[in-house]
């Protein structure tokens, strides 16, 4: 690597001779008579490393050398001193004032070869790892996110351009050094637990924002980096989309029901009887209204769950009569399914749970008919109670072929659907699972695909309503 060296010497013939040997060793050669004119080179052209004498009239390579440190702008300039004088310590005095290295006069030219291609290696490895990191910089002010790294106490470090928008409680910009509470409102434990946050823009716009969150190391100290990804955008599609499938629901619930309607009127002879064929065509169109019924009432319920819209009445209930008025309820469909219904621990001790009736009706009309739909004619879907101190579980389990391990992962996603051509011959949307899942939650309980052996089982569990739970006697 060619260098270019600024040679400082105030004496012309030594300052040439060594300019000379600059050169011939394959590199360029600057020379300065003086300190000052070293310094003042220093401002329009800066050179790759500087050979330095140490004994000047007007200011002495100490002083140079320190000044020169003030003016390097973040860039690493290696400095060796040269000098004549007998012992070391003048060397390691220039050390102290920010050399890099020394050698003594007269300059042996194999030293200075090795010297010279040694700092040139340096200064290689550094220009790859400079650009390297601008690669990086650049990359990071592109990123259209606000991204920026905090230190293990929660404090700004670093941030991209985007993050020059953001603004602290206060209203004042983002600025490094700046503790996460005044910026998110809330200390680094509480920060690191957030999906989401509120943001403020400089200008005084609020908005929400999704948290991404890498924890990384460097030395041993610990850093979070954040990006923060504006939903401002993505809420406003979210309800156009909420809104646009809740109004066309609603168009289509309307002349579906005047549809089943007449189809009821005409399988009831209203307008006289009809033929058996026709009676087997009206069965069908009845069978397929109801299913889009169904479908339309998923799609509504759907759209109110994911909007936070949907209002719950909860109270508390005892599970084993809703759990026997669910069997009623679906034993109709049990039958033309030629599939028994059991229950099991109806009659255990009353535990209430705090929960909404007709929506964990909802739930468990879901469960049964999904284990009754998967059941093969003879066999039986058996209900289970169990109850405890803590809350109650409720188990469906059928004798079907069981839940593909592949599907286990997805089962409770949106519009999730086991490949199996034998599942999708019987229909369904994807929604009822999902659907169940956000009820039981919203509840306040949990639902689970347990492991069996044989065909599947689901498991909801509720907490024990602790206002109607009987106080704990005193020992």
């Amino acid at each position: 690597m060619q260098l270019q060296i600024l040679v400082v010497d105030d004496i012309a013939e030594s300052r040439r001779s060594l300019c000379d040997l600059v050169v011939t060793l394959g590199h360029v050669a600057v020379g300065a008579d003086s300190g000052e004119a070293a310094l003042a080179q220093l401002q329009h052209c800066r050179p790759d490393l500087v050979l330095l004498d140490l004994l000047m009239p007007d200011m002495d390579g100490f002083e140079v050398t320190r000044r020169m440190r003030e003016l390097d702008g973040g860039r690493w300039m290696p400095v060796i001193v040269t000098s004549s004088l007998q012992g070391e310590e003048h060397f390691i005095h220039a050390l102290e004032n920010g050399a890099d290295d020394f050698l003594a006069r007269p300059v042996s030219p194999g030293l200075l070869e090795a010297k010279l291609r040694h700092y040139g290696d340096v200064l290689a490895l550094q220009g790859q790892l400079s650009s390297l990191a601008q690669r990086q910089s650049d990359i990071l002010d592109n990123i259209l996110d606000p991204v920026l790294t905090l230190d293990a106490a929660g404090r700004v470090e670093e941030f991209n351009r985007a993050a020059r928008t953001l603004a602290d409680l206060q209203g004042e910009p983002l600025d490094n050094g700046a503790p996460c509470s005044a910026l998110f409102g809330m200390e680094l434990n509480a920060l690191l637990a957030q999906r989401e946050c509120r943001l403020r823009r400089v200008g005084g716009e609020e908005f929400e924002a999704e948290v991404g969150l890498s924890e990384w190391r460097e030395h041993g100290r610990v850093h979070f980096t954040l990006v923060l990804r504006d939903l401002t955008e993505q809420r406003q599609v979210e309800r156009m989309k909420d809104e646009f499938l809740a109004t066309v629901s609603h168009e289509l619930r309307t002349p579906l029901t005047s549809v089943l309607g007449a189809l009821g009127l005409l399988a009831g002879g209203a307008a006289g009887a009809l033929p058996a064929p026709a009676l087997s065509l009206l069965d069908v169109a009845r069978r397929n209204g109801t299913r889009l019924s169904r479908l339309i009432d998923d799609i509504l319920d759907l759209t109110k769950l994911e909007g936070d819209r949907l209002v719950l009445h909860q109270r508390p209930q005892l599970l084993a009569p809703l759990l026997r008025e669910a069997l009623t309820a679906n034993q109709g469909y049990a039958d033309r399914a030629g599939v028994k219904l059991a229950a099991e621990g109806l009659d255990a001790a009353a535990v209430e749970v705090r929960l909404d009736a007709d929506r964990f009706q909802q739930v468990m009309a879901n469960l049964l008919s999904n284990a009754i739909k998967h059941s093969p004619a003879g066999e039986t879907v058996q209900v289970q109670l169990w109850t405890s101190p803590q809350g109650a579980r409720v188990t469906v389990r059928d004798r079907g072929p069981g839940i593909d391990p592949r599907f286990r992962a997805r089962m409770f996603e949106k519009f999730s659907q086991a490949d199996g051509t034998d599942r999708r011959a019987q229909g369904g949307t994807g929604l009822g699972l999902y659907i169940t899942r956000m009820l039981v939650e919203r509840m306040g309980g949990r639902i689970a695909a347990d492991e069996v052996d044989s065909g599947a089982s689901f498991s909801i569990w509720f907490p024990v309503d602790e206002a109607a739970a009987p106080p704990v006697p005193h020992t």
